[in-house]
């Protein structure tokens, strides 16, 4: 029988990536239930093609410019979990933001395969999430490329002689630039990834390197190490996704194509690998691999996110959530570049700390604080 796949978020950059891998793979993978947030235009052209069981749009009112056809139609929140809940085999939660939370966690809970690409869940629930994902049959693989490939590299290792992860990062396109040239930055300008094209509020955070620091807290739920143990590298080429430090100083490296097919493909043919028709690396061409650390000075969110883990849980989520606020004042033009990572350090410093936190109602109060502050601080300065 072929793999039933519910795809949410299906409109953006990973969920289109999605659908080019099943696509593909026809002959054992079905299209069962597609979801958007709002991208009502292009979300009614996947559901003219792939006519799925299920399609849902996160806006009710974005949804009526949608034709559904044979589909059952869904909607909000409640629609998607309604959808996870389904006899779909496979669910792809390439949602962006805190709204991917609630659905991935109804995945788990019903015992799913969950392919996630919503960083989002595990720097929120990181804890709930690793709990849900220990008891079969739930089962989760992630997406993100630099969890992809460290998440391989350790079913190929022994767990007690590991010493480090190493997350690799592009550096965005402001890799070299001054603190003074940072603070002028314009949202156009933040938007010019040098490797990856991907929607705007990832394209930001990789800018920033905000992006790194939820991996970072990410790696450390899904694979359960220290966060001292869990480091950063900035590689420019994006041909080594991640890498494992041994105890002896060997290291272990994965390398591909930058090409989240790669990653999507794996975790739909449910960890095993199938032939691709694209982005082999060819390393006769490979002129140089380099690597640097990164610079926390004037990228501060990396070192938040590290301060965040050490101060626990709810940390966690106001990292997550200030961010996600101050993301959209910076593309919206109404506070610089270096403001972001100003008012996540904010956030964290004001908010009531909670070390252990095992429930969803706790979180989403953390996280409604964490996005009330911030909107409050930007209210005042624009008094």
């Amino acid at each position: 029988m072929k793999k039933r796949i519910v795809v949410l978020g299906s409109t953006g950059s990973i969920g289109r990536a999605t659908l080019e891998v099943i696509e593909k793979h026809q002959d054992r993978m079905e299209v069962y239930g597609l979801a958007c947030k709002e991208n009502a235009e292009l979300f009614a052209a996947q559901l003219a093609k792939w006519k799925p069981r299920y399609a849902c749009v996160f806006d009710p009112e974005r949804a009526r410019e949608v034709s559904f056809g044979d589909a059952e139609e869904l909607s909000g929140l409640a629609g998607m979990k309604e959808m996870v809940r389904t006899d779909a085999d496979i669910i792809v939660n390439a949602l962006p933001g805190s709204i991917g939370l609630e659905p991935t966690l109804e995945a788990l809970k019903n015992g799913k395969t969950l392919a996630l690409a919503n960083k989002e869940s595990l720097v929120m629930a990181g804890r709930l999430i690793a709990n849900l994902a220990s008891e079969a049959p739930a089962r989760l693989i992630p997406v993100d490329s630099e969890h992809s490939a460290l998440h391989q590299l350790l079913n190929c290792s022994n767990g007690a002689e590991v010493e480090t992860l190493i997350i690799t990062a592009s550096g965005g396109p402001f890799r070299k630039a001054t603190k003074e040239e940072l603070r002028k930055v314009r949202p156009d300008e933040a938007m010019k990834h040098p490797t990856w094209k991907m929607g705007k509020k990832i394209t930001l955070d990789s800018a920033t390197l905000t992006n790194k620091g939820l991996e970072v807290i990410e790696a450390h739920w899904l694979f359960g190490l220290e966060h001292h143990r869990i480091k950063v590298m900035i590689h420019p080429e994006s041909i080594v996704h991640g890498m494992v430090e041994m105890r002896d100083g060997s290291i272990f490296a994965y390398l591909a194509h930058p090409d989240m097919r790669i990653p999507i493909s794996y975790a739909l043919n449910e960890e095993s690998r199938t032939e691709l028709s694209f982005g082999k690396v060819k390393l006769a061409t490979l002129r140089k691999l380099t690597f640097a650390v990164p610079d926390v000075e004037r990228f501060p969110a990396l070192k938040l996110a590290y301060e965040a883990l050490d101060a626990g849980d709810s940390a966690c989520i106001v990292f997550n959530g200030a961010n996600e606020v101050a993301a959209t004042a910076f593309m919206e033009g109404r506070i610089g570049f270096t403001d972001i990572s100003r008012l996540i350090d904010e956030a964290l410093t004001h908010h009531t700390r909670i070390p252990i936190i095992k429930d969803e109602h706790t979180i989403w109060e953390v996280h409604r604080w964490a996005l009330h502050y911030v909107m409050e601080r930007l209210r005042r300065s624009s008094d």
